[in-house]
């Protein structure tokens, strides 16, 4: 049995969403998790770094939506080792199977679709009833 690991994650390329052949969607996060030290003079400094890509089933669209490089996210799955070549050299990769995901508001806010919609709102709408411009201080009636 593969094991269930928690951990947070910090996201180092843009999230990817793919589709299977069924139409089931998928993302692949490429993430990695940080020690943090404190040296002997109380700074604190990196230390061994993990990279690990996280594979998202269920959800794969909200969490594709809902991220971008360089957010934190936190995650629970399970861990799952995969051996292939590259230029004739035997290599091995770590990657989690997520069965849930969330965002990380540790080191600031959660960035939602709303939030990022009042933080940029669009300067006019269109109505689709009549092609109406309706302006974001107006009331709409």
């Amino acid at each position: 049995m593969l094991p269930t690991i928690q951990g947070e994650f910090k996201i180092v390329a843009e999230p990817e969403i793919r589709f299977s052949d069924k139409g089931n969607a998928w993302a692949k996060l490429r993430c990695v998790a940080k020690d943090r030290v404190r040296d002997s003079n109380g700074n604190w400094t990196d230390g061994d770094s993990c990279f690990i890509d996280i594979i998202i089933g269920a959800g794969a669209e909200h969490i594709v939506e809902s991220v971008t490089k360089g957010d934190g996210i936190i995650i629970t799955g399970k861990l799952k080792q995969r051996e292939y070549e590259y230029n004739g050299e035997k290599r091995v990769s770590y990657q989690i199977n997520a069965d849930s995901a969330g965002v990380s508001t540790r080191f600031g806010p959660a960035r939602t679709k709303t939030v990022i919609e009042q933080a940029n709102p669009v300067t006019a709408a269109q109505d689709t009833a009549g092609g109406t411009i309706i302006q974001p201080d107006e009331a709409p009636f």
